[in-house]
């Protein structure tokens, strides 16, 4: 317990945290006051996580991003949970049901004519073309068409990997499946993960890619694989 003296002390006190969720892959900076408690937490953190307060778990990392486990006691204060200034919390959906809008398969996109864009005098292609008269017609290359190739080099079927996708936690499996897909331009990869963590089973809007358990598969971009010797963790490393 703290005293009356610690007490007033915390109510002063105010820690710059920064949020990440597992519905989307920005991080954001917030200000809370440390005795702020860990329901009322929650509840400031239902508009972005887009999920009820009842329905969030609550990871806590340090200053050094390292993980310091779940916060569960609603009643206490982000102070008495071990929150301090410059942490990292990571709030998760249980429900999984925000996860669909980060599945580009799975979101209606907004469509333009090839004619309507070569039109614009904003677009990048504009800026391109702009470019090149600029420097004598040499072609541009888009880079991150190149990284992502680059990496599929290195990325072969059955390869253990980790995945780390913007500010989300990291995810082990086996690589299923390098090439291309009809649900998006470019290369993907494929993974089998260990635990249900993916979005599918293999297979995106009506097409197979590779075989596995429903919410086990997932598909992400070469760049953000690191193929390697990456052993299956056990529960008490989840």
């Amino acid at each position: 317990m703290f005293s009356f003296a610690d007490q007033i002390g915390i109510m002063s006190e105010v820690y710059e945290i920064e949020i990440t969720t597992n519905a989307t892959d920005f991080p954001v900076e917030k200000k809370y006051a440390a005795a702020i408690s860990l329901n009322d937490l929650k509840r400031k953190l239902e508009l972005i996580v887009g999920t009820t307060a009842d329905s969030m778990k609550i990871h806590l990392f340090d200053s050094d991003d390292q993980p310091k486990g779940e916060l569960t006691d609603g009643a206490k204060s982000l102070k008495e949970l071990g929150v301090r200034d410059g942490y990292r919390i990571h709030a998760i959906d249980v429900t999984g049901a925000n996860e669909d809008f980060k599945d580009e398969s799975m979101v209606e996109k907004y469509e333009m004519s090839e004619d309507a864009y070569d039109k614009r005098t904003d677009s990048v292609r504009a800026w391109k073309k702009k470019m090149q008269g600029e420097q004598g017609g040499a072609p541009m290359e888009n880079e991150g068409d190149t990284a992502n190739e680059e990496a599929a080099k290195g990325i072969k079927l059955g390869d253990r990997c980790e995945v780390t996708v913007g500010a989300q936690i990291a995810r082990r499996g086996e690589i299923a499946f390098v090439g291309t897909t009809k649900f998006k331009d470019g290369l993907w990869v494929g993974v089998k993960y260990d635990e249900p963590v993916g979005k599918n089973d293999g297979s995106v809007a009506g097409v197979r890619y590779f075989e596995c358990d429903a919410k086990y598969g997932g598909f992400v971009r070469p760049v953000d694989v690191k193929v390697g010797d990456y052993p299956e963790l056990s529960i008490d490393e989840i």
